[in-house]
């Protein structure tokens, strides 16, 4: 017999799922259950509600784009072959759905590994420029010190320099002193001098006259004593002794003054025996010469007796023959010189070595020299009897804070040098520095972008279609065109993944980076996502690309400086 009919409330609950039909199915206690040995809440279809599940399984088929199933009306059954294919359809529906999320939980745990892998990043950049910033504060420091060093020096200086203009002042007020005080001395001198021979010569007509002048005091404070007889002989006896004792030094500076002149004569005289021996001997071979040493020699002896006949005469006897024999002798050497040097002149007539006028020349250049010397000696001896007599004048402070500014000028240029030495190499330590960074850098981007190749490569032979989909990595639209040879060649390098991992770095922002395929891109090369769903994922991962490209442009220059530094160069 032909089921029951179902009220309106029921088939709308039909129309839902079968699990919202069991739960729905307390709410409606008008339905009436077949008696079968199945219960409806463990049983999607019953042999009642046939009908309303093929209704219900066509309306969710036909929302899925599939073909719906259909009774047919000779038997009343369903077709095998629809329901094989519809369930076909929705196995392989269903693997498709379990692929996708497969799919999207690996691309959401490669995503987190991004996240993780650049928040590392960013980290360990915050640290480089904190590190960056403290070194560079403390060059700051250091330039600051030095800057504070060089004033202090200069204040040192300027002190040094004020210190030697006050020492020069003080000096030239003290020479001044002192020669005020000198003739102030000498003035006196001369009076007692004068009153000393004024009481010698006037002493009797003085006697019984009364004057007192210049009075000073004792310097016990005790009054003086009366002028008696005897306070005058012993005055007079202590005079006495004073003027015998100053005979008496007078006596023994001049024995001295005679002896060091005896040692002088004897000095000059052998001075001038070793200077006419030589000339001697070379003109032996004239007869001329002969007679003229003989005079000579005989001139020699006579000064030579005469000399020591006046050492035993009295004092001006001695100085007159000692005169008269210097005159001698100085004559006779002079003669000799200008015989010497008439014969020097007639035997080199005939040499055209040198000729006269070149002698005369050198003879006038050789005069001019020696009173130039003269002259300067003279002018010497007058600035030492200036200086020593007069103090320092203007020019002389002058003269001297010049010389002191000079060697101050001469030290602090060596110290110049010194700091221009160490900049010039301090310049060429930091261009090794930059070169080796640079270098490294482009170590790194080529061994990055052989990781990358390197990765792609793996990441292609691990996938299942490798085989069925490898001519379409050779179409233009594919973003993972890589040739079979390049393939080969990587798959026999070693990998470089887990060293890649532990020191990760980027390329320097003068090289261009390196374009790295989505993952959007590889499942569309693939074949595994649609167009459609496709190329908003190639959109935001080839966005999510270029932003993580343009941050490691951005960063490197400063993880190769820092990676540098730790780094020898």
């Amino acid at each position: 017999c032909p089921p029951p009919l179902l009220t309106l409330s029921h088939i709308s609950g039909i129309s839902m799922s079968p699990s919202r039909q069991n739960s729905h199915h307390s709410l409606h206690s008008t339905m009436v259950l077949p008696k079968t040995s199945y219960s409806v809440i463990s049983a999607f279809c019953t042999e009642e509600n046939i009908s309303q599940c093929i209704a219900y399984i066509n309306q969710e088929v036909c929302s899925l784009g599939l073909t719906g199933v259909s009774l047919e009306s000779e038997s009343g059954g369903l077709s095998a072959v629809l329901v094989l294919n519809l369930l076909y359809e929705v196995l392989q529906l269903q693997r498709r759905a379990q692929r996708a999320l497969h799919e999207l939980e690996t691309q959401q745990l490669k995503n987190g590994s991004d996240l993780e892998h650049l928040q590392h990043s960013n980290c360990r950049l915050k640290d480089q420029l904190e590190h960056t910033r403290r070194e560079n504060s403390g060059l700051h420091e250091g330039e600051r010190q030095l800057q504070l060093k060089i004033k202090t020096l200069q204040n040192c200086l300027k002190s040094e320099k004020e210190e030697v203009q006050k020492l020069q002042s003080i000096i030239s007020s003290r020479a001044t002193q002192y020669n005020h005080d000198t003739k102030r001395k000498e003035r006196e001198c001369t009076k007692l001098k004068e009153r000393l021979n004024q009481l010698l010569m006037d002493k009797r007509d003085k006697k019984l006259s009364i004057e007192m002048s210049n009075y000073v005091g004792r310097s016990d404070g005790k009054r003086g004593l009366w002028k008696t007889s005897k306070m005058e002989a012993r005055h007079e006896g202590e005079m006495y002794r004073a003027l015998l004792s100053d005979y008496e030094t007078r006596q023994r500076s001049l024995v001295l003054e005679n002896s060091e002149l005896k040692k002088v004569l004897q000095h000059m005289k052998k001075d001038m025996i070793a200077i006419l021996s030589p000339k001697n001997v070379c003109v032996q071979p004239e007869p001329a010469d002969d007679s003229l040493e003989q005079a000579v020699s005989e001139g020699e002896e006579e000064a030579g007796d005469r000399s020591r006949e006046s050492l035993e005469q009295s004092c001006e006897q001695a100085r007159e023959q000692l005169t008269n024999s210097i005159r001698m002798q100085w004559r006779k050497l002079k003669s000799h010189m200008e015989r010497l040097d008439s014969q020097v002149s007639l035997e080199r007539e005939g040499d055209e070595v040198m000729s006269r006028k070149e002698h005369e020349d050198e003879m006038q250049r050789m005069r001019l020299e020696l009173q130039q010397c003269k002259e300067f000696i003279h002018m010497q001896q007058q600035l030492l009897q200036q200086q020593l007599s007069s103090p320092c004048d203007e020019e002389t402070a002058a003269l001297l804070n010049d010389c002191y500014t000079l060697e101050e000028k001469e030290r602090l240029k060596e110290e110049w040098r010194l700091f221009s030495e160490q900049k010039r190499n301090f310049e060429r330590e930091r261009k090794n520095f930059t070169e080796a960074a640079i270098r490294l850098g482009h170590e790194r981007k080529a061994f990055e972008e052989d990781r990358a190749v390197w990765l792609k490569t793996q990441f292609l032979n691990m996938t299942p279609f490798v085989d069925r989909k490898r001519p379409a990595l050779s179409e233009p639209h594919g973003a993972l065109a890589v040739s079979t040879e390049p393939e080969a060649k990587l798959q026999s390098t070693p990998p470089l993944v887990t060293k890649s991992q532990s020191y990760s770095v980027f390329s320097t922002p003068k090289a261009a980076p390196v374009k790295m395929p989505s993952t959007a891109d590889l499942y569309r090369t693939l074949h595994l996502i649609p167009e459609s769903r496709g190329h908003g994922k190639c959109a935001s991962g080839e966005m999510l690309t270029k932003s993580r490209l343009r941050n490691c442009s951005t960063d490197c220059s400063v993880i190769s400086l820092v990676r540098d530094e730790s780094s020898p160069v």
